[in-house]
């Protein structure tokens, strides 16, 4: 297929005013990159986040790994089918770690390079024996979802690029896995200006999944609202087929049912600070979803049973704020009633839901 490149770039585009040396530091601006095995067995997420300003800001950076039990050395085996590996860590922003055209962040532990449909993407904790190299080429229509929502204290901007060809490595304690083409890879963009801790919340995923005849479905939903989620914004489900968007479900007939553990757990959360910080609060975590909406001409539903959660309890760089992330996998079951057809899938699922 052709990617409009123009539309790529701006979507990928550094939106914090590098040069402005009294430009807010309420910035925020985070590259999000998710990967997939197609049997399930290794799922990751890599985040880089600019947060303020050269000189008055941080990198902020997670890296989360679930993998298979039966694919571990067996000194990292645990009682679990998919064992969590994590790493969360902050550079101070130093003046000469941020280049915009083409965008370079590179720190120590940490290189992203976007330059059109390339990409090169490496994340090393050498204390965590956690590492990944990546490089790759954009294989989905881009997509600007918007420039400047209201969020919290200021406004949020997103794009998206819900299909990548990523290769590379994975390292976990010393083993090596590759990462082939035909991972599934997805990766979108926020940037905006807001404070972690403010009265926002989101739910979101991003769905992968085949169809019988070979089809290929991505399904990425975004919910927007505020922190106990009793107040939502404008909801929408994105429906790419084989990389091209197909459809967007919007708004009121969008209906969203998240389940969750009957007790509170002591979730898996990244090791860190903030980790520390929270290490006795309990939560309860989502066990299954389901997804319907409809419209005039098209129906969409999604059954979903969830597997792995962990939390990410995200600081803001002004105040003594957070944000709690749940960050949950799970398989699910599709069926898309389209004019004249149905079309029934199985796949993956990566999901967010801030508490």
């Amino acid at each position: 297929m052709t990617i409009d490149e123009q539309l790529l770039a701006h979507v990928e585009a550094l939106r914090i005013p590098l040069d402005d040396p009294a430009s807010p530091i309420d910035w925020k601006d985070w590259y999000h990159f998710i990967l997939l095995d197609r049997e399930g067995k290794v799922r990751i997420l890599v985040n880089i986040t600019l947060i303020g300003r050269p000189g008055q800001g941080e990198i902020q950076v997670s890296f989360l790994v679930n993998i298979a039990n039966e694919q571990l050395a067996p000194e990292y085996q645990i009682d679990a089918s998919l064992p969590t590996f994590g790493t969360a860590f902050s550079l101070e922003w130093q003046s000469d770690m941020v280049r915009r055209n083409p965008l370079r962040i590179q720190g120590e532990g940490i290189l992203l390079e976007i330059n059109g449909k390339h990409s090169t993407i490496e994340v090393q904790d050498q204390r965590m024996q956690l590492s990944i190299r990546l490089q790759g080429e954009a294989q989905a229509a881009p997509l600007l979802v918007t420039e400047d929502s209201p969020f919290g204290t200021g406004f949020i901007g997103w794009g998206i690029v819900p299909g990548l060809q990523l290769t590379g490595e994975l390292s976990v304690g010393g083993q090596n896995f590759n990462i082939e083409p035909n991972w599934y890879s997805y990766h979108d963009r926020n940037f905006g200006r807001f404070r972690w801790g403010d009265d926002i919340g989101w739910e979101w995923f991003v769905a992968f999944a085949t169809c019988e005849d070979g089809r290929k479905l991505t399904l990425v939903l975004d919910q927007p609202s505020n922190k106990d989620h009793s107040l939502k914004g404008l909801s929408y489900i994105f429906v790419y087929i084989d990389n091209e968007l197909y459809k967007i479900f919007l708004g009121s007939n969008l209906r969203i049912n998240w389940n969750w553990s009957r007790d509170a757990i002591l979730p898996v959360r990244l090791p860190g600070n903030m980790a520390s910080l929270f290490s006795d609060r309990t939560i309860k975590v989502p066990q299954t979803l389901q997804v319907e909406v409809t419209d005039l001409q098209e129906r969409l539903l999604l059954n979903v049973n969830f597997d792995t959660a962990i939390e990410l309890v995200v600081p803001d760089n002004q105040d003594r704020q957070y944000t709690f992330i749940e960050e949950v996998t799970g398989s699910l079951e599709v069926r898309l009633f389209l004019p004249g057809e149905t079309l029934q899938a199985k796949g993956l699922i990566y999901g967010e839901y801030v508490l």
